[in-house]
């Protein structure tokens, strides 16, 4: 269910190491999203994911633990006040830089429940045309400059000189104590745009991914689920498409890579749609996972209430240094 993120920090970190060892553009995954053009904008607002889907079997839809989870405009919001804290601390030493921007590549959904194919597909428009692939703007990657940074601005922003070169053996040596007579914070800049927002700490997100994950395979074992699940497979099978128990069988059941969808795989998928439609999977399914979520919540309030606060103070504390 989780979602990839790549902080500011990361990014500015993997600069770094091209720096050293180069990175090119030498690439076989073809599953990699694809350059956008020059003209387009590094951050398309349009293209982010909605907080709850507007179309399709999942509109409407929000499980009970999306409430403890950090949203990808919380996450864009904290990366780039991180962004901005870092530039304006190598500025004090004289140093310059523009770390790349947040929020230019937007995942599929808005959170780690996924509710947008946390079922299988649900969305019969966007199936008709992608099978079960993506819309070209979610596939599609802003590829921002990195920043060209010497010896002096990597230990300044790090606290240690440059990473190694691929290869190479022994670890990045420690930045000095100090720049010109100023001192170097602990962690460079990076370690000092940390301390002035606190986040949650990692094991607190991934909490709350962990529940998601136990909600949903207790799910599949509900009498209710695997009942309304039989009866999609029955459907299945009866427009062409036997012995496939779950959806997810489905997408697996054809192939589907780079590239246009197949017919074969558009009508698994919109058999895959319609069959939920007409067995009401999916609102089954939501409704006994919601049910296993509350008592989820109720076993852990206030762990989770300590996530989701420390969480909003860190976004509100993040947009205030935006609005700056």
């Amino acid at each position: 269910m989780n979602r990839t993120k790549r902080s500011t920090a990361t990014v500015v970190m993997f600069a770094a190491t091209c720096l050293i060892g180069g990175c090119g553009n030498a690439t076989t995954d073809t599953s990699a999203p694809k350059p956008v053009a020059e003209d387009k904008p590094m951050v398309d607002k349009k293209n982010w994911p909605k907080a709850t889907p507007e179309r399709g079997l999942a509109k409407g839809l929000s499980l009970p633990l999306e409430a403890y989870m950090q949203t990808y405009q919380d996450t864009v919001a904290l990366d780039n006040a991180s962004r901005k804290l870092q530039e304006e601390c190598m500025a004090d030493y004289g140093l310059p830089v523009e770390l790349p921007l947040a929020g230019t590549t937007p995942p599929p959904s808005d959170n780690d429940a996924n509710i947008e194919r946390r079922y299988g597909l649900t969305d019969r428009e966007a199936a008709a045309q992608y099978g079960y692939g993506l819309p070209e703007e979610l596939t599609e990657q802003v590829r921002q400059k990195m920043p060209e940074l010497t010896e002096v601005q990597v230990e300044v922003l790090t606290g240690h000189g440059k990473p190694a070169a691929p290869g190479a053996a022994g670890a990045a040596k420690a930045a000095p104590e100090s720049y010109k007579g100023k001192k170097i914070h602990e962690g460079g800049c990076n370690g000092w745009a940390r301390k002035q927002i606190v986040q949650p700490t990692d094991e607190e997100p991934a909490f709350v991914s962990e529940l998601n994950g136990q909600s949903f395979t207790q799910s599949m074992e509900d009498p209710t689920v695997k009942k309304a699940l039989t009866d999609w497979s029955q459907c299945m099978t009866d427009a062409g498409y036997a012995g496939l128990a779950t959806p997810f069988e489905a997408a697996d059941s054809v192939p589907h890579g780079e590239g246009e969808a197949s017919q074969e795989e558009i009508a698994v998928a919109l058999a895959e749609v319609d069959c939920k439609e007409k067995t009401g999977l999916v609102a089954v399914w939501f409704a006994e996972e919601a049910k296993i979520q509350k008592k989820l919540i109720a076993q852990h309030k206030g762990k989770l209430t300590d996530v989701r606060t420390r969480n909003s103070s860190a976004v509100t504390a993040a947009n205030a240094k935006l609005a700056q």
